[in-house]
């Protein structure tokens, strides 16, 4: 179950993030849709934790670098997604296009990592961002890496909704999509989660998690070069791989 004060408090810094200036109380209440009071009452409790700072009397709020330092700080701990770092900034330069690591979370998938492309026309990702598992070429890697019986299991658990009109339709039709995915050693999103991208991706297996690898980008651009990207994609995640 979700809770209303932490997506507040999460919606807050996602404004900032999207308005890089400050913010009046009135402006983020109105932009959270929530009472003035409750807002006040969350910034004063972040201004308190030393997360927000008033720029000037009646001049808004901006956070501080508290937030940054303890992200820093939580990142650095995760050793194994430092390493795959620079593998990935080497995908996204080697392929023009965005490079994607993400990881199951029940029936999602997660962008733990991402190097978008330098092109004006990409894929835009976040890190944190969620995606339903069976719409991305990099959520089908990872329910490849699944024995047979297991992703049988996992796939008729799943809700099927009809995101996008290429969207899979249920258990059998993803079934058959991951067989001959398997089948030819890379998996494929075509607008199945967004309008007019496209996806490859690769499971990868390493320090004991799961992964999906993938690069992603417009359509117009990845379907005639699908062997050059497929072939950086596997190379990187034989790099990355457990050996």
């Amino acid at each position: 179950m979700r809770v209303r004060q932490i997506d507040n408090v999460l919606d807050l810094f996602e404004i900032f993030a999207r308005d890089r200036s400050p913010l009046t109380l009135t402006a983020l209440s109105q932009t959270l849709g929530i009472p003035k009071s409750s807002t006040f009452n969350v910034i004063e409790t972040l201004v308190g934790r030393g997360f927000l700072y008033e720029t000037k009397p009646r001049g808004g709020y901006y956070p501080t670098q508290r937030l940054f330092e303890l992200a820093r700080s939580m990142m650095d701990g995760d050793l194994l997604i430092a390493r795959i770092h620079s593998h990935l900034e080497e995908l996204a330069a080697a392929t023009g296009e965005t490079a994607v690591l993400s990881a199951r979370e029940q029936d999602d998938v997660v962008y733990v990592d991402v190097v978008e492309s330098a092109a004006p026309i990409r894929y835009f990702a976040k890190v944190g961002e969620r995606r339903p598992i069976y719409t991305t070429s990099s959520g089908k890697a990872i329910l490849t890496t699944y024995e047979l019986a297991e992703r049988a299991d996992i796939l008729r658990g799943l809700r099927y909704f009809p995101y996008q009109p290429a969207t899979r339709k249920g258990a059998s039709e993803l079934a058959t999509d991951l067989e001959k995915s398997i089948g030819r050693g890379w998996c494929e999103d075509v607008a199945e989660s967004t309008p007019d991208v496209m996806g490859f991706g690769v499971p990868l297996m390493t320090g004991g998690r799961r992964f999906g690898l993938a690069v992603a980008g417009p359509i117009w651009r990845m379907q005639n070069n699908r062997d050059v990207l497929v072939a950086h994609l596997r190379a990187a995640a034989a790099q990355i791989g457990d050996k």
